[in-house]
């Protein structure tokens, strides 16, 4: 793994470990802001919008177009996000624990690949 850059509404944070940059988003308040997950390079990279107990991921692959969101058809719960600035409330359906975005945070941080560990819908 190299550099991870964690771009927040408070400006952006280098880390050399996924466990540091981890430690950082657990003890960093960010509800209602979206926060932005990348290493060396601009793609692939993750945006996550958190909100107490509960996140929305975005995967962008690549900056051609394609964008996944994290899905939980197990989730009824309307959740309201804040991301860029303005309230984004997705489908309940997009929302997910936020303890399953800090896995999904990991595995895209050794992996730099759409983590398996939850499921996507693509946009």
């Amino acid at each position: 793994m190299g550099t991870v850059t964690i771009s927040t509404s408070r400006g952006d944070f280098t880390f050399q470990a996924a466990d540091d940059a981890i430690g950082f988003l657990r003890t960093t308040p960010q509800d209602n802001h979206d926060i932005w997950i990348s290493q060396a390079q601009p793609y692939p990279c993750l945006a996550v919008c958190i909100h107490g107990d509960y996140a929305a991921v975005h995967f962008f692959p690549n900056d051609a177009g394609e964008i996944w969101l994290s899905y939980n058809d197990k989730n009824q719960k309307e959740v309201s996000f804040m991301a860029g600035g303005s309230e984004w409330k997705p489908d309940a359906t997009a929302v997910i624990a936020l303890n399953d975005a800090f896995l999904c945070i990991r595995e895209f941080l050794t992996t730099q690949e759409r983590p398996v560990c939850i499921q996507w819908q693509e946009l």
